[in-house]
C-alpha cells in the first residue's frame, strides 16, 4: 500500500498547480467579499478532498487497472490506499483552511455559534465525504466517464428528494424552521464530534461496498 500512495502523492503533486490556483481563488474570495471567508475556506477544504477522484482516471489510463490489479497489488489493499489518500486530502485541506483563515482572514478558530470556523470546516469535510462515499464505488463500478453521468443524476435526485421532503413536513404541518431552530442549542463542539462520526461511518460503508465492487470486476 506504502508504493500505492506514494504513487497517487507524486500524481496529486504533479497537478500542484491547479490546487494552488484553488488556494489562491478561496484567497482572493474572502478578501475581496468579507462575508464570502467560511466559505472559501470550505471550498478548499472540498476541492482537496475529492481530490483523491482524480487518480482513478490515471489507473485506467493505457489499460492501467489489470495491470496493478494482477502485478502491482491486491483489489482490498487498492481500495484501502485510495479511502486513505480521501481521508488524508481531506484532513490536509482542514489544515490548509484553517492556517489561511488564521493568518489572512483573522479568522479566531475558537469561535462559537454561527461562524464556527471549525463546525464550517467540518461540515464541508462530512459533505465531501458523502459525495466520495457516493462516486468511489461509481467509478470502481462504471468506469469514470459513466461515472460522470451517475453524479449528475445523484445530484438532480437529491434536489428532488430535497424539496419533496420540504413540502411533505408541510404538507404534513411541521415547521421546518422550528425543527432547525431547536438545534441551535447544541454546542459546536457536539456538532463536530457528529459530523465526524457520520462522517467515519459513511466512508466505511462505502469502503466495504468499494471491496465487494472490486472483488467481483473482471478485467
Amino acid at each position: 500500500m506504502k508504493g500505492l500512495l506514494k504513487k497517487d502523492l507524486a500524481l496529486l503533486a504533479n497537478t500542484g498547480k491547479s490546487y494552488v490556483g484553488v488556494l489562491l481563488f478561496c484567497m482572493v474570495l474572502g478578501l475581496v467579499n468579507g462575508e464570502m471567508k467560511q466559505f472559501s475556506l470550505g471550498f478548499l477544504v472540498m476541492m482537496l478532498s475529492l481530490a483523491a477522484l482524480s487518480t482513478f482516471s490515471y489507473d485506467e489510463f493505457d489499460n492501467g487497472m489489470p495491470w496493478m490489479m494482477i502485478l502491482s497489488a491486491d483489489r482490498k489493499t487498492y481500495i484501502k490506499e485510495k479511502y486513505l489518500l480521501s481521508v488524508l486530502t481531506g484532513v490536509t485541506g482542514v489544515v490548509l483552511a484553517l492556517i489561511l483563515g488564521m493568518l489572512v482572514f483573522r479568522l479566531d478558530p475558537l469561535q462559537g455559534g454561527e461562524d464556527s470556523v471549525g463546525a464550517i470546516l467540518v461540515s464541508f469535510l462530512f459533505s465531501s465525504g458523502l459525495m466520495l462515499a457516493v462516486m468511489i464505488p461509481a467509478k470502481l463500478k462504471y468506469g469514470s466517464e459513466k461515472s460522470r453521468i451517475f453524479a449528475i443524476g445523484l445530484v438532480i435526485v437529491v434536489w428532488i428528494a430535497a424539496f419533496a421532503g420540504k413540502y411533505l413536513l408541510e404538507g404534513l404541518g411541521m415547521d421546518l424552521n422550528g425543527i432547525l431552530q431547536s438545534f441551535e442549542g447544541v454546542s459546536d463542539g457536539t456538532v463536530i464530534l457528529l459530523l465526524l462520526i457520520f462522517y467515519a461511518v459513511c466512508m466505511s460503508v462505502s469502503y466495504f461496498c468499494s471491496v465487494r465492487i472490486l472483488q467481483k470486476k473482471e478485467f
